[in-house]
């Protein structure tokens, strides 16, 4: 072995000032790798169990280049918005006379359908809220998040088309519908802004 390859080895795979890296001749070297010695730059030094190897060294499955880490999915504000709309209007009448003509009328367990809105509506802003507060708490979330919504305004068609027996239906189910299907399409148009970044 030569003697400065042994010095090298001795002194942890440290370089002179004057070494540039062996694929990047523009760039200052900052460690040796440890499996061949070419010198390497801040780019190509690669820490591995305490060793600096080359891309070239790693072992078979870290050979290929990691992608950079891009922003987390998050559910966007206009969910949120959607969905607090949604529950707000469980709280409304959501018939003129009977079941569910008083204030928070979607909660009686005689509301039919009023009922199923109040649940989609109120799971739905509880994982928002959990997810935008605490980060990812539940990876599906941006995908279940429009499907509530969906689940929503479902709902509030069936208590529109078919309210409880000898009723009307009143606001509740007509903010709950225009709240759900904001819900889904802001929900389904988001993902797409929300992709990761690929590699550079």
């Amino acid at each position: 072995m030569p003697a400065e390859e042994r010095e090298v080895r001795e002194r942890g795979g440290a370089v002179r000032g004057a070494d540039r890296c062996d694929l990047h001749p523009m760039r200052a070297a900052v460690a040796r790798c440890e499996g061949c010695g070419r010198p390497l730059c801040l780019a190509c030094a690669i820490p591995v169990r305490g060793a600096v190897l080359g891309l070239e060294c790693l072992p078979d499955p870290l050979a290929e280049p990691l992608p950079r880490p891009g922003r987390r999915p998050r559910p966007s504000a206009l969910v949120g918005v959607s969905l607090a709309l949604c529950l707000g209007a469980t709280a409304l009448p959501w018939s003129r006379f009977g079941p569910g003509s008083g204030a928070f009328g979607a909660w009686g367990w005689d509301a039919g359908w009023a009922l199923l809105a109040a649940v989609g509506a109120a799971a739905g802003a509880a994982i928002w809220l959990a997810e935008r507060l605490l980060g990812r708490v539940w990876r599906p979330a941006t995908r279940v998040l429009p499907a509530l919504g969906a689940l929503v305004a479902l709902a509030s068609a069936m208590a529109i088309a078919r309210p409880p027996a000898f009723t009307r239906p009143w606001i509740g189910p007509w903010v709950a519908l225009s709240g759900g299907l904001a819900c889904l399409a802001s929900g389904l148009a988001a993902p797409g802004a929300m992709r990761r970044r690929a590699p550079d």
